[in-house]
Parts: structure tokens; C-alpha cells; sequence
């Protein structure tokens, strides 16, 4: 990866190459221009954008390269070098991650990699923080997933069932997801260990044995690590949406087994100061009675 400044466009670009040892492949050629067309697909705020392709050299001795988006905040990696975040950061940083992984599965693509190292950070127009999904080098169309046999990922954020080399969906991806919530949160990886150990994975000690936040968000982020796929939240925007829920200041939100919000209606009334409810119910009041005194006096 190399920083490359534009001086045309006059603005910093990142250039990802292919390393040498693998230029000369053509399957690996082939898998690194696969990862530049996904990401020029999904266009999104939250995955890295790709603006060209080419290669360097000539002859047989060439090497492949595509520019992308420069992160110019590092990545999750980098932030979680600072210590812990809060839950309030993290449901930012969770929500846009989401928002990318969500474009990608909409377009049939499992990242089956997601870690700290893989989520950038750049600044928007505004100098704000803005997350975006980057490395789909072991990126696989999910209706090619059922036949895969490579086992890839990083153990600490893997999902169990990539250790058994079957069939995925983006339900990995949500798992990947949540530890990586549960690292920022804590400050602990979920899992230790290889890759083999997944195989008898079990839930890491609720976040709150490490911070002080409240069941809803352990429930919310164990149910996101469970080791069986089919306890999981089934989609990345359930998994969000319900973190999100826990946020403070939060509007209640209840969600079924199958991870679809059931919200309960607001009271006309809700939100509304109490002071300003008083104001009202005296304006209301006085407006009933001027109305009454009103008729009695037409009436006599």
C-alpha cells in the first residue's frame, strides 16, 4: 500500500499493489482485479472507493495496481492503540461499518475478514469521522460460498463456521462485526487463540464484566458472537439498529427472535417537558372555559 499524491486533482490518494511474489499469477492477478471491481460496485460513503486500475512496468514483469480512497485517520486498529471507547463512539463507528457491509451483501459479497485493520478512518467534508470497509482480498460471492473450502480470516473476529470450511452467509460478517464492537467497547479481543480452537468456541464474558454498561448491551453483543450462525442477529442492520438502541437517550426499540425492530407507537404527549405540559393543559383549560362563558352570555 502507498500514499501517492494527485497533483492534478491535487489530493492524496492510496495505491494498493500487488506484491511481487504474486504479480505473476494469474489466479491471484485475477482475485486482486475481483476486489477492485467490488469496490468500484458498491459506491458507497462506507467502502472504499476505487478511481483506477493499471500496471506498472512491462513485458512479462508487471505489477497490477488500483487507487483508492485515502484513510487519512488511520484505522480501527490504530484507534484502539488510544484505549477503550465509549458506547456512544462505538455505535457511530459500528452504524457506518454497517452501512458498508449492508451495500456489499446487497450486491451478494461476504467480506469474511472483518477486523480493526480492515475498517478505515477518513475525514468527511465537514471534519468529521467516517468509517469505510476496505480489503476484500478474501472476498467471495455468497452464491459461490456454499463451495468453499479455504479457511481465511483473522481467529479473534472469525466466525466459528470459518473454521469448518462450509458454506457462509453474511451472518460472518455480522459476527466479525460484533467483535470488533466488543473489542472497542472492552478493550479485550472476544477470542484468543487459533484457529482451530473455534471449532469449540463459546460466548466471551459479557462487556460488562469489563466496563460499566448496562444487560442490553451485553445481550445485544453476545447475541452477535453466538457461535451458532442461527443464533445470531440474521443481518447486519438488526445488529446495528439494536446497539444503537442502547445507546442513552435512545428511543426504546423491541426486537423479535427473527431481529426485526416492533416499536410501540408514541403517545402524542411524548417528548413533550413537563413544564410544557402544564402550559398546555392551562391553555387548554382556559380556552375551554372562555369558550363556555362565550355561549352562556349568547344564551341569556
Amino acid at each position: 500500500m502507498w500514499l501517492y499524491r494527485d497533483d492534478e486533482l491535487r489530493s492524496d490518494v492510496a495505491v494498493k499493489a500487488l506484491a511481487d511474489n504474486w504479480a505473476q499469477r494469474e489466479d491471484v492477478r485475477e482475485r486482486f482485479l475481483e476486489e477492485a471491481r467490488i469496490l468500484r460496485a458498491a459506491d458507497s460513503d462506507h467502502v472504499v472507493r476505487v478511481y483506477d486500475v493499471g500496471q506498472a512496468g512491462d513485458g512479462g514483469d508487471v505489477t497490477p495496481y488500483f487507487v483508492m480512497t485515502y484513510a487519512d485517520r488511520g484505522t480501527i486498529a490504530d484507534l484502539l492503540k488510544e484505549g477503550r471507547v465509549d458506547l456512544e463512539r462505538v455505535v457511530s463507528l459500528v452504524r457506518q461499518a454497517g452501512d458498508g457491509l449492508a451495500v456489499l451483501h446487497a450486491k451478494g459479497v461476504v467480506h469474511r475478514d472483518i477486523k480493526p485493520q480492515n475498517l478505515l478512518l477518513a475525514s468527511d467534508g465537514l471534519g468529521r469521522e467516517r468509517v469505510m470497509v476496505a480489503d476484500l482480498g478474501v472476498a467471495k460471492a455468497l452464491i459461490h460460498a456454499s463451495g468453499l473450502t479455504d479457511v481465511v480470516g483473522t481467529p479473534a473476529y472469525m466466525a466459528p463456521e470459518q473454521a469448518l470450511g462450509g458454506g457462509l452467509d453474511e451472518r460472518a460478517d455480522v459476527h466479525g462485526l460484533a467483535a470488533v464492537a466488543y473489542h472497542l467497547l472492552t478493550g479485550h479481543v472476544a477470542r484468543s487463540g487459533g484457529v482451530s480452537d473455534l471449532i469449540h468456541a463459546k460466548l466471551p464474558p459479557a462487556p460488562s464484566a469489563f466496563v460499566p454498561v448496562s444487560t442490553e448491551v451485553d445481550e445485544v453483543i453476545l447475541r452477535g458472537l453466538e457461535p451458532d450462525r442461527e443464533d445470531r442477529w440474521p443481518d447486519v442492520q438488526s445488529f446495528v439498529e439494536a446497539l444503537a438502541a442502547t445507546a442513552p437517550g435512545a428511543p426504546a426499540t423491541l426486537y423479535t427472535r427473527a431481529g426485526t425492530p416492533r416499536r410501540t407507537p408514541p403517545s402524542p404527549s411524548a417528548g413533550l417537558p413537563a413544564a410544557m405540559l402544564v402550559v398546555l393543559c392551562l391553555v387548554v383549560a382556559l380556552a375551554t372555559f372562555g369558550a363556555s362563558y362565550a355561549v352562556v352570555e349568547l344564551l341569556q
